[in-house]
């Protein structure tokens, strides 16, 4: 990695650190601007990058930083109901951004589609987590509409809204850092 790659990929792993204590406690999953900088992260960095940054941010957390949402880190985050979502920033930044690798100007459609699968990716985690420690770690015994109600539902209109400033955002960046990043790398 060149010197200027590492200087994105921390930028990167920060902004996703000030974007997760942008928060708003609505119930087990707080409402925060994470989905906005994995989907930025997803748009504008090639796959490799996209896993380490991600992956970096989700071991950041683990070893006791404060970067998850509200200030919160070290190992019991595994236990937070909204931890699945963590895990799930990585492969769907990483997805993201190899769909988009695949296009050599990547279009409106393109990024509707990716943020898409993104999108599709990190509820299927982030949803099945929450429903085993709610439900098997800490006896909860949420039915599949409530864990919806819960983990997805109420986050849905500001989830098109991040897809959106992140699609604008990422076509103005994507081009100029492109530049200087290779895919190969």
């Amino acid at each position: 990695m060149k010197t200027r790659d590492i200087t994105l990929s921390a930028l990167m792993i920060a902004i996703l650190a000030i974007s997760s204590q942008l928060s708003i406690p609505i119930g087990p999953i707080p409402i925060t601007l994470q989905t906005f900088a994995v989907l930025l992260i997803g748009m504008i960095l090639p796959s490799k990058h996209a896993f380490i940054v991600t992956s970096a941010y989700l071991l950041l957390g683990l070893i006791g930083f404060p970067v998850f949402a509200n200030g919160s880190g070290g190992i019991q985050s595994f236990l937070s109901p909204a931890f699945g979502f963590a895990i799930g920033f990585i492969p769907a930044a990483t997805v993201m951004a190899r769909f988009l690798e695949k296009k050599n100007q990547p279009s409106l459609p393109h990024y509707l589609i990716a943020s898409l699968v993104a999108t599709l990716v990190l509820y299927s985690i982030g949803l099945s987590y929450m429903s085993f420690i709610l439900n098997v770690v800490l006896g909860a015994q949420m039915t599949l509409p409530q864990v919806l109600m819960a983990g997805m539902l109420p986050f849905l209109p500001g989830d098109i809204l991040k897809v959106c400033l992140s699609i604008v955002v990422a076509q103005r960046l994507r081009t100029p850092l492109q530049a200087s990043i290779r895919p190969s790398i």
